[in-house]
Formats: C-alpha cells, sequence, structure tokens
C-alpha cells in the first residue's frame, strides 16, 4: 500500500514520469531558429576574421613601408631591387629588406590561401632600375618618383602569381593596362573585395576592386605607371 495521495509506478523498479516529451513542431521551431540564428551568426564571424586579417596585412605592408625608407636612406635613395637585378650585383628586395627590422618582416598575408608561397607581396617593376619592359627607365630613386603618394610600390600578388618578386607592369609602358592583366598579377578582392596596397611614399590604402581598376584606368594615371603615360 502506498500512503493516500502517492501515485505508484507500474514498474517499481522505474520511476513515473513527471515531464512530458518535446513535440515534432516544437523541435523543427527550435531547429528552425538555431538555423536563423547561424545564417546571422556565421557571416559576421567570417566578416570579424577578414577584417582582422585584412588589418594585419596592412600592418605586414606598413612595416616594409618604413623598411623600405630606412633601406633608401642608406642607399642614397635609392629603393630595393629585384632578382631582375641579380647581374648587376643586386639582392632581391626579400633578402635586403630584413636587417632592417631585425628579421621580423613578414612578406605573406595571413589570408594568402597558399601555405606553401614564401612572400605575397611583390614590387611594382616601375620602380626598380631599368626594368625589362622599359631597360631604358630608372625610377628607382624616391626623388625620381613624381607623385609617391599616388604610385603603387608593393601589392598583393594573386594565387597564381607565384615566386616572383616584382609586377610586369612595364610591358604595358606608355598605355593602359587592361584591368583583366592587372588582375592577374594583383590581388584586388583578397578581404572582402578590397586589398591592401603600400604606396611610394609608404603610406598603406586598403581598395576596393572597383576603385584599385579605376584608378588603373583612369587617365594620365600614375598609380602604376609613375611616368602618367608619357615616356621620359
Amino acid at each position: 500500500m502506498c500512503p493516500r495521495g502517492i501515485r505508484s509506478s507500474p514498474n517499481p523498479l522505474k520511476p513515473a514520469r513527471t515531464g512530458r516529451g518535446y513535440s515534432l513542431v516544437e523541435l523543427l521551431v527550435a531547429l528552425l531558429l538555431v538555423a536563423i540564428l547561424a545564417s546571422i551568426v556565421v557571416p559576421v564571424a567570417r566578416s570579424f576574421i577578414s577584417r582582422g586579417r585584412s588589418a594585419n596585412c596592412a600592418s605586414n605592408l606598413r612595416q616594409i613601408g618604413m623598411a623600405v625608407m630606412m633601406y633608401a636612406s642608406d642607399n642614397h635613395m635609392r629603393l630595393p631591387v629585384t632578382s631582375h637585378q641579380r647581374s648587376a650585383g643586386g639582392r632581391s628586395w626579400t633578402l635586403t629588406l630584413q636587417p632592417y627590422a631585425s628579421g621580423t618582416l613578414s612578406f605573406k598575408c595571413p589570408a594568402d590561401p597558399d601555405r606553401k608561397r614564401v612572400y605575397t607581396y611583390t614590387i611594382n617593376d616601375y620602380l626598380t632600375p631599368n626594368p625589362a619592359g622599359a631597360p631604358d627607365m630608372d625610377y628607382s630613386r624616391l626623388a625620381s618618383i613624381p607623385r609617391p603618394a599616388e604610385t603603387l610600390m608593393f601589392g598583393e600578388a594573386t594565387a597564381s602569381y607565384r615566386s616572383i618578386d616584382h609586377f610586369h607592369f612595364t610591358d604595358y609602358r606608355g598605355g593602359v593596362m587592361p584591368p583583366e592583366v592587372f588582375e592577374s598579377q594583383v590581388s584586388t578582392s583578397a578581404h572582402l573585395k578590397h586589398a591592401n596596397h603600400l604606396f611610394a611614399d609608404g603610406h598603406v590604402e586598403t581598395l576596393s576592386r572597383l576603385e584599385a581598376l579605376r584608378r588603373v584606368a583612369a587617365p594620365n594615371s600614375v598609380f602604376i605607371d609613375p611616368t602618367a603615360g608619357k615616356t621620359p
């Protein structure tokens, strides 16, 4: 006998249920709410991560710019050279800039999907002495660049543009580089349809893809060509 007011369990070894389970409708509503929250949170999280990587990338370029300026002050205001100048006794900027930051420079963007690539950043060949596309040209001295604050010095290379320490822009000397050619070398959407650019005066800008292409195509633009389309 059980005391009055207390129900006995049909199975003395199994306690009586005091609650009820969730219905199918309730479970579906709960899953729908989780899906809605995920659709909101995941893009926000991805955007936050991408912005953080973009900021780190811009910081990398800013430090490279500082190293370039220190290198120039030690070398009669000349910019560092590339692998093309090895025959003249030069050494690539990938080697000569590190001593100016105690070896702490990072040449790789944290958003670079290619883990094996040594460096993401690449220098504008217009700013190197006697580039292949214009062997008579030399804008490697800072003082020779007419508008350094508007001229690209380093950019982020595309995933397919590997193991090359300089862009090949001078092939289009005196003309307008087609946007598809520019984008085959320079990444314009590495960070949510934006990319970072280091200019010849040492400052860094994060440009949208459309803005970068606008500067490439603008009449007499010095964005990549310091001669503004005029043969020196």
